[in-house]
């Protein structure tokens, strides 16, 4: 099978690119870099190629993986998406909300073309947790995500690239709370920030209400400690605590810890590569695990964007 990857940097070559080499089914990666005149072979199936030319080519690939920043996502999409049997674009989509609403996206996901890539969904352990959340009588969820920051010059700090916390972390606790609505909800609180010499917002956090019974609260950050568990806590108090629940190294084993007055129990889930999950059911046509991408979950997702941008820009 033939992947293209539009976007050559950090994340391509450490994440994505070892994950879709894992997959047997795979034959040949181009990666696309605008920064690349000449294509380059790197091995028997990775080639860089010039952006332009992965664009232009008359290859059609099975998978295409769009990397580049945010501001870039629907035309490199555009460019691809005749030549391209799937196309999985890493999150957010894109930060304009306008496009979200249009017919023309809603085709692009009706048809299965378009899907959103949002890895942690595709690891065995959100099944446990979807599970927990069903059967259990959980009245409470903490999420958080929150990193360091990285490098100045760095697409995150850049309003017009698709920069921000919001995008880059926000997205992880708000995808969750997309999937886990069922009737409605209720926002309590938004609360976002920034600092003195930052055109973008750096933390948020939500508190909302989920069918009238399960107090949610979802925080983000850039720029803060590492920070990447989710909580769930029932009726009695029992709680059940994830740490690397949204990213984690292709190496942590995934353990929920549950915790019940003094005692403490191990739930074991197992050591797994999300991004090589997510690529297996995209080329073996698993759809259904794609579920987050669907149309209700996915506006769903984008009209809490909006409420928590529309927040930063009245600030």
């Amino acid at each position: 099978m033939k992947i293209l990857v539009l976007g050559n940097g950090k994340h391509t070559n450490r994440r994505i690119i070892p994950a879709l080499k894992k997959l047997n089914a795979v034959t040949s990666i181009v990666v696309g870099d605008r920064n690349v005149t000449r294509d380059k072979t790197i091995d028997d199936i990775v080639t860089i190629s010039s952006y332009r030319q992965s664009l232009v080519s008359d290859n059609v690939f099975d998978l295409s993986i769009i990397a580049t920043p945010p501001d870039n996502h629907l035309e490199s999409f555009e460019g691809i998406r005749k030549k391209s049997k799937k196309v999985l674009i890493e999150k957010p989509i894109t930060m304009d909300m306008s496009y979200i609403s249009t017919n023309e996206f809603s085709q692009y996901l009706n048809r299965k073309l378009l899907f959103e890539a949002i890895m942690y969904f595709h690891h065995p352990v959100w099944k446990k947790v979807k599970d927990i959340i069903e059967t259990k009588k959980i009245i409470s969820i903490n999420a958080q995500f929150s990193v360091p920051h990285v490098g100045k010059f760095d697409y995150r700090y850049s309003r017009h690239r698709g920069g921000g916390s919001l995008g880059d972390q926000g997205i992880y606790p708000i995808s969750l709370i997309s999937v886990l609505v069922k009737e409605n909800y209720k926002i309590n609180n938004i609360f976002t920030s920034s600092a003195k010499g930052y055109e973008v917002d750096l933390s948020g956090e939500i508190d909302l209400t989920l069918d009238s019974k399960i107090n949610f609260i979802g925080k983000w950050g850039l720029g803060e400690d590492y920070k990447n568990f989710l909580k769930l806590t029932e009726e009695d108090g029992t709680s059940y605590e994830i740490n690397f629940f949204f990213s984690k190294p292709d190496s942590t084993e995934s353990i929920i810890n549950v915790f019940k007055g003094n005692s403490k129990e191990e739930i074991v889930v197992g050591i797994y590569d999300q991004f090589e999950l997510m690529y297996k059911d995209a080329l073996n046509d698993n759809l259904n695990n794609f579920f987050y991408t669907t149309p209700k979950h996915l506006f769903l997702r984008y009209s809490i964007f909006k409420e928590v941008l529309e927040d930063f820009n009245n600030m």
